[in-house]
């Protein structure tokens, strides 16, 4: 019993270094001009994937596809991880029009976020700055019906609902509702 005991509390222990150990998709909440829904995405696909470039909203992919998962609160609280890549999100300023890009893990007030009840992700000490999508249509990206938009931070006060409400995608049965 003692043996199980401590063997399962190993399997915790990466739960608790990082934080929620569930990957997720950030959704957009509108399909706006595409059917299958935008979400966060990493540009580039499997072995190109573009680790530097900035973050954009492209149409899903099937669930589970490393370039769409990430990790809220990890690896610590307001920090959103793409575990596959070992890297968080950041913005590259406090500012409206800020593009968001994959760092490495830091105590940077850039990489802390907050999904807020409305469904707007925020930069944790600038609430009034939100991932948005740009507006207009998508541009047509990799796959036989992928799109793409522009995603940076906004300001609340600049930004349409339909632009920046998100909800998290947890699992199979629910994508893409």
């Amino acid at each position: 019993m003692k043996t199980l005991l401590c063997f399962s509390s190993l399997l915790l222990i990466p739960c608790l270094i990082h934080g929620q150990s569930n990957p997720v998709m950030i959704r957009l909440v509108d399909p706006l001009d595409e059917p299958e829904f935008y979400c966060v995405d990493i540009p580039g696909f499997r072995q190109n994937v573009q680790l530097k470039a900035p973050l954009m909203a492209h149409t899903l992919k099937r669930f589970g596809s490393a370039d769409e998962m990430f990790i809220f609160d990890s690896p610590n609280k307001g920090q959103i991880f793409a575990a596959e890549y070992g890297l968080c999100i950041e913005a590259a300023s406090a500012k409206s029009g800020a593009a968001l890009f994959l760092k490495e893990p830091s105590d940077s007030p850039l990489q802390r976020f907050t999904l807020t009840e409305e469904g707007a992700l925020v930069l944790r000490d600038h609430p009034e700055l939100e991932f948005a999508v740009a507006p207009g249509t998508g541009s047509k990206a990799g796959g036989p019906s992928h799109l793409r938009r522009d995603l940076s931070l906004k300001a609340l006060s600049d930004s349409e609902a339909q632009l920046t409400t998100w909800k998290l995608v947890k699992d199979a049965a629910t994508w893409p509702e």
